[in-house]
């Protein structure tokens, strides 16, 4: 009996030393390859703005939107990207690309952004857990603005920062300046931020109304503009609605943030032509297999390395 349990915990231990160098290896590599590198292609919200301004127009494309992907980040490369097809002109995340804003989590999310090998731009919109974290002036060094607008092929694209608590009073008086200053340029208009005013499914009366109330002056500046498209993120769903010519779109990815349970990711395909500007959703499906390799990377890389680096660094855990 006594074998048994000494050749029991030995085993644990072999185990548990080798997962402890796995992780220590994979996250050391991980984090080399992305936080290192503040010059991944496509990914800076200001270079990506700048860049759109020099292609020549298009009297029609398509684009992507993409909704919380804190937990799906590992499909981003694999499924993503490719069930889309690829011949969209840029992409737009709406917020909640990490699940939390520590360098773990950034370092994950930005190598599968490097496997993805985006050929065009990714703008990402800031959303609660990309800045809420241990270090949430990570999203500004990695992705440079918060709210910004920009125009192509005779379209207006306007990104929000509602990723931090209501009330948004200063950025809708910097959207209503915006519309108010360029949009007369614009056949087309589009908006774009994490938390916005669609209600999320059963959600209580109570949070209704307070929602409404969050967002009344956003919606009374859209009576002003006609703004074609409103896309946020935020509700772990796919909500669609049109009130008064705009259609409302919260896409959400990978909406089951607790364990592996496999659950459908939703983008948004957006097609622009000279008569009209249509929408299609696409429901992505990763395998369970898929999700316990993401689960397991992401604690190795973005929990069981950090520690095993406060040991080495400070000679013990980090409280």
């Amino acid at each position: 009996m006594m074998r048994i349990i000494t050749l029991s915990l030995l085993t644990i231990v072999f185990l548990s030393l080798l997962v402890f160098m796995a992780s220590y290896v994979v996250g050391q590599y991980i984090h080399n390859q992305t936080l290192k590198n503040t010059d991944i292609p496509f990914l800076n919200n200001r270079g990506n703005a700048l860049w759109m301004q020099h292609q020549p127009p298009r009297q029609s494309f398509k684009f992507l939107v993409l909704g919380d992907i804190q937990c799906g980040h590992s499909n981003l490369s694999r499924h993503i990207f490719q069930v889309t097809g690829g011949n969209y002109s840029f992409a737009i995340q709406t917020g909640d690309l990490m699940i939390h804003a520590d360098e773990g989590h950034y370092a994950l999310t930005l190598h599968e952004l490097q496997k993805s090998k985006l050929h065009v731009p990714l703008f990402v919109v800031p959303g609660n857990h990309d800045v809420k974290g241990s270090n949430p002036g990570l999203f500004d060094k990695y992705f440079t603005l918060r709210k910004f607008f920009f125009f192509w092929s005779d379209c207006l694209f306007v990104i929000l920062d509602t990723s931090s608590s209501p009330p948004y009073a200063e950025q809708f008086q910097w959207l209503e300046k915006v519309l108010e200053e360029n949009q007369t340029k614009a056949g087309r208009t589009f908006i774009f931020m994490h938390r916005g005013p669609e209600v999320p499914v059963g959600c209580g009366e109570k949070r209704q109304r307070s929602i409404q109330k969050d967002f009344a002056p956003f919606l009374h500046i859209l009576k002003r503009f006609h703004i074609d498209y409103v896309f946020s993120g935020h509700v772990h769903d796919y909500c669609r609605s049109t009130i008064n010519g705009t259609t409302y779109i919260a896409n959400g990815a990978e909406s089951n943030i607790e364990g592996v349970r496999v659950k459908p990711s939703y983008v948004t395909i957006v097609e622009v032509t000279p008569e009209r500007v249509s929408d299609q959703r696409v429901t992505i499906q990763a395998s369970l297999f898929e999700r316990i390799c993401g689960k397991t990377l992401d604690n190795m890389v973005a929990h069981l390395y950090p520690w095993l680096m406060s040991l080495f660094e400070n000679g013990g855990p980090t409280k």
